[in-house]
């Protein structure tokens, strides 16, 4: 199944300074098994060729070599991989040997206009329709990547009965400049269903610094639909990355939060994907 939803992004900090903002985006929930099947009959989606918007499985969790690794040895399968064999390659060097038939679901924005780019990415893996399992992987606007993995041990139940993935982890990833690199994420998955609901916090000392959620609603697949979100959020990815750097401007100029720079605390800078050359040994 293929879910396109009408959604929100909001950015709540609350602390040091309070600063909050929310913004409109569209994006998809993507059983793995659809992948040779996406666009067909419609003109503003495909995989490849051209289309307005495009779901390319090399744009997700690419294989690369792990920049200063740290912890558990990470896998993201062999060169040629489909998208669901590197998300198997991944789970298992975590320990999670995910059984052939398992439901592997892609959250995520669509490549805009030839543009590729989102903060974060999720996978929500179900055995049996059971949640399992999950891998959040974020993102920074220099190209870098960073994966976690969500396992039994992060699996709960709300009151409602419905199963959550929950994980505080050490951040150690230049994501913004107004954050220290010896922090914590907190990520919240929820299965996507008719509605979507995923969560990722930020803590500096224990203390919760930044809300931020993924929230939307189902709405039908169609060209004039994709067109209608077109007209509501022109220039998807480019709008994304142009308020990344707007609210930074305004954190930084108005608010006046001290700025660290990407080439600061290296050492702490693990795990993580496609480097910047600032990072790298210099020749």
């Amino acid at each position: 199944m293929v879910r396109l939803y009408d959604a929100d992004v909001m950015h709540a900090r609350l602390w040091p300074k309070r600063n909050a903002f929310t913004h409109s985006v569209f994006c998809f929930a993507i059983d793995l098994n659809e992948f040779g099947k996406i666009g067909q009959g419609l003109a503003m989606l495909s995989e490849s060729g051209w289309a307005p918007y495009q779901i390319r499985e090399q744009d997700f969790l690419p294989r690369a070599e792990v920049f200063q690794p740290e912890g558990i040895p990470q896998s993201f399968g062999d060169d040629g991989d489909s998208l669901a064999k590197r998300v198997h390659a991944f789970c298992a060097a975590h320990g999670e040997i995910l059984p052939s038939d398992a439901t592997i679901t892609l959250v995520a924005m669509p490549r805009a206009f030839g543009k590729s780019y989102n903060p974060v990415i999720f996978f929500l893996i179900s055995v049996a329709g059971q949640l399992r399992c999950g891998i959040a992987e974020v993102h920074n606007t220099f190209g870098e990547r960073k994966a976690w993995f969500l396992g039994a041990n992060c699996l709960s139940k709300l009151p409602s009965g419905e199963s959550i993935l929950k994980l505080r982890t050490p951040k150690r990833f230049y994501v913004s400049p107004f954050s220290r690199l010896d922090t914590e994420f907190e990520f919240t998955l929820r299965q996507p269903s008719e509605k979507l609901c995923l969560g990722v916090d930020h803590y500096e000392a224990g203390q919760k610094t930044l809300i931020s959620t993924w929230t939307g609603r189902a709405v039908p697949l169609t060209d004039t639909r994709l067109l209608w979100l077109t007209l509501k959020t022109p220039l998807l990815i480019l709008k994304v990355v142009a308020l990344i750097h707007l609210h930074a401007a305004g954190l930084w100029l108005i608010k006046k939060l001290p700025f660290r720079k990407k080439g600061d605390d290296i050492p702490l800078q693990r795990n993580l994907r496609h480097p910047t050359s600032e990072l790298l040994p210099k020749k």
